[in-house]
Order: C-alpha cells, then sequence, then structure tokens
C-alpha cells in the first residue's frame, strides 16, 4: 500500500524525531505498583470501524501508540499529522506495509505535514481529509519546557487546540478527544494551565453537532519513550539519578493505557466530559527507580534531590477539589463535567494571544491568572534566568 500525502505545505527545517524507548524495559506493573488496565473494548470496535479518523502529534509517544492501535481496528483512513515529516514517513511506511497492522485501511494511510499553530494549515487538512473522528494529541508536553517558553507553551497547547476546536466545527467531525494531563487539575504550572484551557475551550463549542471529550494523562512509561532508557542508562553506568524531592509522587500509566483510554473516552463522550483513568494510588518516585534497578539486577542506585523546579508539585491529583467525579460505563474510568466557562472567556484568550504573539511572557502569566482562578503558581525557587539543575528524571 502506499503511503498518500496530503497537500504538502512549503519546505520547512526538519524536526528531529521523538526518542525511542530501549526494548527490555521490564514489567511495567511492578513499576507502577498495579496491574494494566485494559481500556478500550467492543464499543470501541464499533465506533472505529469504517470511519475516517485524525490524529494530530501522530509521531509522539502516545500518539503513535494511538494509531498502531487504531490501525488493528478497521478505520476507512486514517489520517497522520505531525510537523515531523521524518517521523511522519516512518510511521505511515510500518502502517501502510503489506502485511502490516494497517493492511485493511479501505482507503489507506495519509500523512499530512503540519504545525497545529498554523491555524490556515489546519484547517486545510481538515477540509481534505473530511474526518469523522479527531484525536488531538499535539502540542508540548514538558513541563519545564512550557515554563521556560510560556509563550510557545500557549501558542500550541491553547490556540493549536482552538485551531483543531474550530475546524472541527467548522468541518462537520462527528467527534474530538483532547490529550490533557492530570496537571491540569488546579493547575500550579503554565503548562498545567494550558491543558485546563485547553478543556474550557471544548465547552466553548458544546453543545452542537460536534462531540468533545478530555482525558487527562498521567506520567507515561514503556515503549516508546525516554524515562526508562534514560534510568537504565544512569543506574546501569554507575550514575547517580537526580529527582526533584524525597517525597515526590506520580499516577503512572502505560502508553496502551493511555491509547486505550483516549479509544474509550470517543465513545463515551456526551458533552465535553473530561476522563480520567483510575490509576491507584500515586507511586513515590524514589521507589519506581528502586524496583526498575531491581528488575535490571543492578547495583543499589545512588539518588539525589535538586528541589521542585517553578510550577512543580509534590503530588498530582487527577480532579480538581471543586469536580465532581462521575461514574461511566467503564468501572476504571472517571468522568466530570467542569463548570461551564466563564463569559469573558473570549476577550481573554484574544488579550492571551496577543501576549503570546509579541513574547510577552510576564503578560502571558498574568491573563493565564485572570482567565483561570484556579492557577495559583507557587514562587519561583530558582532567581529569573537562572538554569535548572541537571536532572535525569523529570516528573
Amino acid at each position: 500500500m502506499t503511503v498518500r500525502w496530503l497537500t504538502r505545505p512549503r519546505a520547512r527545517r526538519p524536526v528531529p524525531p521523538p526518542e525511542r524507548e530501549a526494548p527490555g524495559s521490564g514489567p511495567l506493573e511492578l513499576l507502577m505498583g498495579r496491574d494494566e488496565v485494559a481500556v478500550a473494548g467492543a464499543r470501541v470496535r464499533m465506533l472505529v470501524a469504517g470511519r475516517r479518523v485524525l490524529v494530530t502529534g501522530a509521531c509522539g509517544t502516545v500518539g503513535s501508540a494511538l494509531c498502531r492501535r487504531l490501525a488493528r481496528l478497521g478505520p476507512a483512513a486514517l489520517f497522520l499529522m505531525d510537523r515531523d515529516a521524518a517521523g511522519l514517513r516512518a510511521l505511515a511506511d510500518e502502517l501502510s506495509a503489506g502485511t502490516g497492522e494497517g493492511a485493511g485501511i479501505e482507503e489507506g494511510v495519509v500523512a499530512a505535514e503540519a504545525d497545529v499553530r498554523d491555524r490556515g494549515r489546519i484547517g486545510e487538512i481538515v477540509a481534505a481529509a473530511r474526518p469523522d473522528l479527531v484525536f488531538h494529541t499535539a502540542g508540548r508536553n514538558k513541563l519545564c519546557q512550557v515554563e521556560d517558553d510560556p509563550c510557545q507553551g500557549v501558542a500550541a497547547n491553547v490556540f493549536g487546540t482552538r485551531h483543531m476546536v474550530d475546524a472541527a466545527v467548522r468541518h462537520g467531525v462527528e467527534r474530538l478527544v483532547l490529550v490533557s494531563s492530570d496537571k491540569a487539575a488546579d493547575p500550579t504550572s503554565v503548562f498545567g494551565a494550558t491543558m485546563r484551557l485547553g478543556e474550557l475551550l471544548l465547552q466553548t463549542a458544546t453543545p452542537g453537532p460536534t462531540r468533545f471529550a478530555a482525558v487527562r494523562v498521567g506520567n507515561v512509561i514503556g515503549e516508546p519513550g525516554s524515562l526508562l532508557s534514560s534510568l537504565a542508562s544512569r543506574i546501569a553506568s554507575g550514575e547517580a539519578v537526580t529527582i526533584t524531592h524525597p517525597e515526590v509522587t506520580r499516577h503512572f500509566m502505560t502508553v496502551a493505557e493511555a491509547a486505550g483510554l483516549l479509544l474509550e473516552a470517543a465513545a463515551l463522550t456526551e458533552e465535553a466530559e473530561t476522563f480520567v483513568l483510575d490509576m491507584g494510588n500515586p507511586v513515590p518516585v524514589i521507589e519506581l527507580v528502586q524496583r526498575y534497578a531491581a528488575q535490571l539486577r543492578l547495583p543499589e542506585v545512588t539518588i539525589r534531590f535538586c528541589g521542585l523546579g517553578p510550577g512543580e508539585k509534590l503530588a498530582e491529583k487527577a480532579f480538581a477539589d471543586s469536580e465532581r467525579r462521575i461514574r461511566t460505563a467503564h468501572p476504571k474510568v472517571w468522568g466530570t463535567r467542569p463548570a461551564p466557562p466563564p463569559a469573558g472567556l473570549p476577550l481573554l484568550l484574544d488579550a492571551l494571544e496577543r501576549a503570546a504573539a509579541r513574547g510577552d511572557e510576564d503578560e502571558v502569566r498574568l491573563v493565564l491568572r485572570r482567565l483561570l482562578p484556579e492557577y495559583r503558581p507557587p514562587r519561583r525557587s530558582r532567581p529569573p534566568g537562572e538554569p535548572a539543575p541537571a536532572r535525569s528524571v523529570t516528573l
């Protein structure tokens, strides 16, 4: 099967492909302290089979896993969108191979090179693809990177999402699912605030013919990804592993759980709900490092602490204190319907876009606080301009 390209844009400087996890990372259930949850069920196959599906951020950790999962569910067409042309080609060729997972896709796999910040390009792709389902995983997902460059974080995570939502409504998309983060619950970081705003944007287009849902994803481990390979390299070489704080805890999920949860959310959504996987109790990061060293049968690992960085929490939570949990048809998936967005949201979003476009970081942070009263950034633990200490694990 030949890979088609959807109206290629002008040539851009190539972007390096994402890191790939080294094989042999060991049983992930032992690291997470719980069994892996099988999320997507029969209703998901019924939803995807014979439909046209678009995945943004297709070359990312979650996006690529989702594409492989979708290819096995018999969509009529699978559109892969990413700004990484080389990564798109490799993924599309993999899925389009005659004996591969996507061999039964009726209209084949179509690659679309694009940046979600480009409103015109996004509209062009959605108009040409005519997708029934959209999974929006593109954006900047590193907390420290968004904290250091809030203008680009806002451009990708907030306005990239707005471009996708507007295009979905304009071109009659049936369902759109957004990848959010557990850091969106009572955010303390710019990244968490951008994720929360993305969730609010879904509500601005509801009710309407397009159904929207957001999925809060925890820290994803497993292949592909860089966390475990970074840990393995340091532990095997006898280097110290640096983490933020001795009491820091995080929710972890496998990449298969994240992909399955996105699919399940598409089937469950009714009115811009936010869905979360029941991930059990958060895992102390120290324990995860020690469990991984034990799996690798390596000597006791040396751990050092560098202190919480700007916007980081000791512990994440799946829901904000003000959000009500709702049971769903899946026993391991919870939902919530957040309060309606504030009346002044459109004007404040315009102000945020102008501030980000001119690179005014202080104004971006100020408008974020006006948009989200629950966004409460802690005082910076380092003076502005001082580089963060080198870390092998950033969670």
